[in-house]
């Protein structure tokens, strides 16, 4: 059988200034990881497309040198689910709901196999990431497991909600889901868009693979994704992946 048609959606946001909001070094929201996320996408996961949809940033990463890359802009930064929450935005659903989204629909139009979306801070190891990552679950929509042990903001622990830095949708699951983040009567302040997946995608398989924010990372593992890493957790992953720091981030 011919290898299945992938594309990988993400979203992309870089100030240079650490937000409030933000879990992990600033290195995992700089363009020089970028560099590095694009190549572990490749090696993991082989899509036709990358469709990155900027959030408006004021930093952006070299994109057309990327092999494979489509850069959308929104019209401007709509904003974190925090910041919708407090009042810093007025918007319904935030900038990573748009690149969700956009993506899905981008890969449903494209009659693409599967649509996998990978947040901007994440990491996957392991080739044949989504054939692992499905095992023989027979659904059409797959989100991370519980994070268990994971760091929250400032400092607190995070919640034991369902994880979506990595998500990956069969052609149905894209329709489901493009109309079940359309259709929620909640903004994205109101009701996070984990506990949005949880009641309104069911069914719905968990990747078998860990962790995401979960933590400890065992970095001998042949497969895993992880987001929210520390300089030292970024560090030991390039390490288990034969990488040398200083090539991917010359100026750190």
């Amino acid at each position: 059988m011919a290898d299945p048609k992938i594309i990988v959606g993400s979203g992309w946001w870089s100030s240079g200034v650490r937000s409030q909001w933000n879990i992990g070094d600033d290195l995992i929201r700089s363009s020089a990881f970028f560099a590095l996320w694009h190549h572990l996408v490749i090696k993991s996961l082989n899509p036709t497309v990358i469709l990155v949809t900027d959030s408006n940033s004021p930093i952006k990463p070299n994109w057309r040198a990327f092999e494979r890359v489509k850069w959308m802009e929104l019209d401007q930064n709509y904003g974190h689910a925090n910041d919708i929450r407090v009042g810093l935005s007025k918007a319904r659903l935030s900038g990573i709901s748009r690149s969700r989204i956009l993506g899905a629909l981008y890969a449903l139009c494209c009659d693409a196999d599967y649509f996998v979306y990978v947040e901007q801070d994440c990491v996957l190891k392991g080739r044949d990431f989504l054939k692992k990552s499905i095992g023989e679950q027979d659904l059409d929509f797959f989100c991370g497991q519980r994070t268990e042990g994971g760091r929250g903001l400032h400092g607190g622990a995070a919640a034991p909600m369902l994880q979506n830095s990595v998500l990956i949708m069969k052609r149905r699951g894209m329709e489901r889901y493009i109309s079940s983040v359309v259709a929620a009567p909640e903004t994205d302040g109101e009701l996070s868009s984990e506990l949005k997946m949880e009641r309104d995608m069911a069914p719905y398989g968990t990747l078998q693979v860990p962790y995401g924010r979960s933590r400890p990372i065992d970095f001998s593992l042949s497969h895993f994704y992880a987001q929210h890493l520390t300089r030292d957790e970024l560090m030991a992953f390039l390490e288990a992946e034969h990488l040398k720091f200083a090539e991917w981030f010359p100026s750190a």
